[in-house]
């Protein structure tokens, strides 16, 4: 990797809070992203942890790490269309429709 490459975090850790339902069984809140893990220079194995929000102020509960989609790279990819473009509809091209 050069120094004008663009690095993405590869990761990314979200936390889920221990609950109790109303039969008194455990369950998970909804997970809420904590940090992100961004690849180290050099090629170096493992990643770099940066927390949004501090581990000690989370409740008891579980950690996720799942692999970061770069969603950016696949949305920059499609051609951004507005929702009243009608130009690549098919009814609205030559010879299409009825014939007077």
């Amino acid at each position: 990797m050069s120094n004008n490459d663009k690095t993405y975090p590869t990761h990314k850790i979200s936390f889920s809070e221990k609950q109790m339902d109303e039969q008194g069984q455990e369950k998970l809140g909804h997970p809420v992203d904590v940090a992100t893990v961004w690849p180290r220079k050099n090629e170096k194995h493992g990643g770099i942890i940066q927390w949004h929000i501090a581990p000690e102020k989370l409740q008891d509960g579980v950690y996720f790490m799942l692999e970061n989609e770069r969603q950016q790279t696949l949305q920059s990819a499609e051609p951004k269309r507005d929702g009243f473009d009608q130009s690549n509809s098919p009814s609205h091209e030559r010879g299409s429709g009825r014939s007077r």
